[in-house]
């Protein structure tokens, strides 16, 4: 690869992702796939991430890739039509089911955009998801509040989403009550997290009641997420 040490030494503690292009470029550096090197990460990651069996056997071999990588995330929802502005299209390795990309996405939930994105994606996509394997990997990865509030946003935009049907509601409903039995006393951020304690206690008094009931802090802003309906 004619790496300089300095970035191998980055890459190995984490410090520096790796491209999609160094990924094929190591892939024939070693001999072998992307795939093999996304196997490879999978196994690795395992210790790492504490996954439980049935965790392990739900998802693809290429998940942790997207989990880990905001690159590869950012992949997979350009696959789902999923574009910001000023940014070319990504393309993805192999190819996530779209409650995985979901998934991956909300490791990234910090990021505005990334928020303003899922709920539409969920409802434009709602007949592929697999809610069940959603939710249980998302109690195991610890993600429970991210994701409630993410439903929470797609349930504020059910006067704007005319095409989807009651069943979908329904099992957004659903989940979203179960995973609220379950929700972790941890503060999550969307956008840049306030540096002065009277700056963070500003943004709770602005942030929306439907956000700060998962524990959540940021603008919510609903007119931001509609955008993504008719995209």
């Amino acid at each position: 690869m004619r790496w300089p040490q300095a970035k191998v030494s980055r890459v190995e503690r984490g410090r520096r992702e790796v491209t999609l292009t160094e990924l094929l470029e190591l892939g024939r550096a070693f001999g072998c796939s992307a795939s093999d090197l996304l196997a490879e990460l999978q196994a690795q990651s395992a210790e790492a991430l504490g996954r439980t069996p049935v965790l392990e056997a739900s998802l693809s071999p290429a998940f942790y890739a997207a989990y880990h990588d905001k690159e590869a995330m950012l992949a997979q929802l350009s696959r789902y039509g999923v574009h910001f502005l000023g940014e070319a299209a990504r393309p993805a390795l192999v190819a996530l089911p779209v409650d995985e990309t979901v998934l991956a996405a909300l490791r990234f939930l910090e990021e505005p955009r990334v928020f303003e994105a899922l709920p539409a994606l969920l409802l434009k996509h709602a007949e592929r998801v697999d809610w069940t394997k959603l939710a249980s990997a998302a109690y195991a990865l610890g993600l429970q509040n991210r994701l409630g509030m993410t439903l929470a946003a797609a349930l504020k935009l059910k006067a704007s989403a005319k095409n989807v049907g009651d069943k979908t509601w329904a099992d957004i409903y659903s989940l979203h009550n179960r995973l609220a039995e379950r929700k972790l006393d941890r503060e999550e951020v969307v956008g840049t997290r306030p540096k002065t304690e009277a700056a963070l206690s500003l943004l709770r008094q602005r942030t929306p009641e439907w956000l700060r009931f998962w524990h959540g802090l940021g603008s919510g802003d609903l007119e931001s997420f509609k955008r993504y309906l008719a995209r």
